[in-house]
């Protein structure tokens, strides 16, 4: 009992710290959709109960950076600033307000909008070390895909990489079970002592809009380009079904499953 109680209190002290401490964290990003895998570098910086993730296309490529650094020293300084190209995808928790904002990633300027999804997570016994950190595996189901994640409870932050939340500890690596898409922890700074604004930059030049909607939207700008492509098919085609068939990270939504 009186060891149970003093894992409590160092946790509770561990997170009290954490509250005041910012973090940025560098993850490789894998999208195995073809036989050329794409590897992608994605940053997240972490401030209490908000943080703000970053891909930018410019850090996208066709080899793997087999390099891990991890930084925990106090006199680390690193100059950040974000940039307001169109192309850059940001993504914006708000955990305060159970509000994640979100642009589009490309020339159609959404600002789309939705609830922090609550992730099922069951953590099991299974444990491995990741760089200097002791991580702690847990699996879940996100949007049509099964997860597997690695967490740590020695950075007592309930934060990771994209819409992935809801750990006891920042989740250094997670995969879906077929590993299409995987992100996998490069480097951290941990605490980070410069100044960051959490903030979507020109953020007015959005056009707001619900994730439901966003999706809708997309989902005919599909069927009418693939509506443009059978007039182009020879006289005489047979389209069996016109249906588009996703293969992004989300692959089913909320609204989807309940019908």
């Amino acid at each position: 009992m009186k060891k149970s109680f003093t894992s409590i209190l160092i946790f509770f002290i561990l997170a009290i710290t954490a509250q005041n401490k910012k973090i940025v964290a560098t993850y490789e990003v894998v999208a195995n959709l073809s036989n050329q895998p794409i590897y992608i570098k994605a940053e997240l910086f972490i401030e209490n109960n908000l943080s703000l993730y970053i891909v930018n296309p410019k850090n996208v490529k066709y080899e793997k950076d087999n390099t891990i650094v991890y930084s925990e020293k106090e006199d680390t300084y690193i100059k950040y600033s974000y940039s307001e190209s169109d192309n850059i995808f940001y993504l914006f928790k708000d955990g305060n307000q159970n509000l994640i904002k979100h642009t589009s990633g490309n020339n159609t300027k959404f600002l789309i909008e939705e609830k922090v999804y609550s992730f099922n997570w069951k953590i099991k016994e299974e444990t491995k070390k990741i760089g200097a950190f002791l991580c702690t595996k847990a699996t879940t189901y996100f949007r049509g895909r099964n997860y597997i994640a690695w967490y740590t409870n020695e950075v007592p932050v309930n934060k990771g990489p994209w819409k992935f939340s809801g750990l006891p500890g920042l989740i250094l690596e997670i995969y879906d079970e077929d590993k299409i898409f995987s992100w996998q922890l490069k480097n951290i700074i941990y605490p980070f002592k410069e100044n960051f604004e959490l903030i979507i930059p020109n953020e007015k030049s959005y056009q707001k809009i619900k994730l439901k909607e966003y999706v809708a939207i997309k989902e005919q700008n599909s069927l009418d380009y693939s509506k443009r492509i059978t007039t182009k098919l020879p006289q005489g085609s047979i389209i069996k079904d016109m249906k588009i068939k996703r293969n992004g990270i989300e692959l089913i939504y909320e609204w989807e499953e309940e019908k």
